[in-house]
């Protein structure tokens, strides 16, 4: 039997080979309590980094321009291919093996490391060869080795460790730490009148700081085994091979993010890119967010994938629910006020012409959030990875069909239009692949979260309120609804 053979089937048996060099660290407490302390650290910890993340994003955006963030914009989105090309759902194999056997293998975290580094340094070596035949700027093309060296630098970045250990206040930390030091690093570069693809080069050092931060927490926690056992050798190849299916969805992902930004630059131009990357931006950083959720609730999900389908359907149901009561009424309070959340944002009026686009990402937002769910909680936890690339697959391949034709027709809003068609068409898929492994009550989960959503609308036009006050009256809403559900969040353990 192959060495990814040997892994699967121990893992699924609930037997496992041991290596002298792994590590006793896991501690896991069931039950909804765990699962919301869990979720809540990692969607904190996401806010925050990717609160700094949007800061820096918009602070860029303000100082520079248009045409200048749109170059900015342009070799961002190549670097989200750049990115999952390095991970190559490694860290997603890795977090779901600590989660299901119990344990971090040494072997394991060294061989997922040297395989990120081997696919970081050969994409960002192809990527630069493209660009400089594809004769982009001189700007972009530095642009995109900066944040490709990122990618470099985060290949023994442990917060998939930590994530599968269920230390997910370890792997907040780690990127807080990393776009804090960006947002720090960057501020100094413009105060000194440099070239903004100096910006990429202090992404990539910021990432290199917290891979340092995380390796020194890992080895401090982990301890070595007391007992010896039979020893199990893990590769580069053997790694790859497991995570295939895994690494081959991820690819897919950013042509769903972020190709629509890629093609509105070569078919409308810089300055199009640059305001259609303002419409498309807060929606992406939030769906970032939700997908932190996800990360965080990922560890209960995949153990209790290998319990019952009873006791993985109630985890499932508990971050369905959640995740409506966090995305949808400030989704929807957001169509409403586009304008002024843009002007808000970015405080440049040619910034507002994206306002449609704006729209049209709550709804892709709100759309990405269950995706993440499904494609996640259910598929890759139940390891049916290769239903998980095929569902991501598809919608990959309609996009790239549909995206520049409504481009071409449409503008700007034809490309939002397209993201959102490819959005609802994954959904479909993966909520079909998904439907005999879980039960799910979906009316119950979007059902009051979409009625509450209306009130701060209601109010505001009613009693016609401004954006601030309506803004308070949206915060307000969110507060009475964690107070009426924290007893469901935080129950009583008797």
């Amino acid at each position: 039997m192959i060495r990814t053979d040997q892994v699967l089937h121990a893992t699924l048996d609930r037997t496992t080979l041991e290596e002298p060099a792994r590590s006793e660290t896991i501690s896991r407490s069931a039950g909804p309590a765990s699962v919301v302390r869990s979720s809540g650290t990692a969607i904190a910890g996401g806010l925050v980094s990717q609160a700094l993340k949007a800061v820096v994003m918009i602070y860029v955006a303000r100082v520079f321009g248009a045409s200048e963030f749109g170059s900015f914009s342009f070799a961002f989105s190549v670097n989200a291919f750049l990115f999952v090309i390095a991970q190559f759902g490694l860290p997603v194999y890795g977090a779901r093996e600590v989660a299901q056997t119990g344990r971090l293998e040494r072997g394991l975290f060294t061989a997922i490391s040297e395989a990120r580094l081997l696919l970081a340094t050969s994409g960002m070596a192809v990527a630069l060869v493209v660009l400089h035949f594809a004769r982009v700027t001189s700007a972009e093309f530095w642009l995109v080795a900066g944040f490709g060296l990122s990618n470099v630098a985060l290949s023994g970045f442990s917060d998939w460790a930590f994530q599968g250990m269920g230390r997910i206040h370890f792997w907040a930390a780690l990127n807080i730490s990393w776009q804090g030091l960006w947002l720090i690093l960057t501020v100094a570069l413009v105060q000194g009148h440099v070239s903004i693809a100096l910006i990429a080069f202090a992404y990539a050092t910021a990432a290199f700081v917290a891979a340092l931060i995380g390796w020194s927490l890992l080895r401090r926690l982990t301890q070595p085994p007391s007992e010896p056992a039979p020893v199990l050798t893990y590769s580069v190849w053997s790694v790859i091979g497991a995570g295939a299916n895994l690494g081959a969805a991820t690819l897919f992902m950013p042509v769903l993010s972020w190709t629509d930004t890629i093609i509105v630059r070569w078919v409308l131009g810089q300055h199009s890119a640059g305001v259609y990357a303002a419409g498309n931006r807060v929606a992406l950083a939030l769906a970032m967010l939700a997908g932190f959720y996800v990360q965080g609730a990922f560890p209960e999900l995949s153990h209790s994938a290998m319990s019952s389908l009873q006791e993985h359907s109630k985890a499932f149901q508990r971050a369905f629910e959640d995740l409506a009561f966090l995305f949808i009424p400030g989704s929807v309070w957001a169509l409403f006020y586009a304008p002024q959340i843009m002007m808000v944002v970015f405080n440049n009026p040619e910034y507002v012409a994206g306002a449609t686009v704006f729209r049209i990402f709550q709804v892709f937002l709100l759309l990405n959030v269950f995706i993440n769910l499904y494609g996640m909680g259910a598929l890759v936890a139940y390891r049916r990875d290769h239903a998980y690339r095929t569902g991501y697959g598809m919608s990959a391949a309609a996009l790239l069909v549909l995206c520049p034709i409504l481009t071409v027709w449409w503008g700007i809003v034809g490309a939002a239009l397209a993201a959102l068609s490819i959005q609802i068409l994954n959904l479909a898929l993966f909520m079909t692949k998904s439907r005999h492994l879980l039960k799910t009550e979906s009316l119950k989960a979007l059902g009051l979260p979409a009625v509450i959503a209306v009130i701060p609308i209601l109010l505001g036009k009613v009693f016609h309120l401004g954006f601030w006050v309506s803004g308070a009256a949206l915060a307000l809403t969110y507060l009475a609804i964690f107070v009426w559900r924290r007893p469901v969040l935080y129950p009583v353990v008797k």
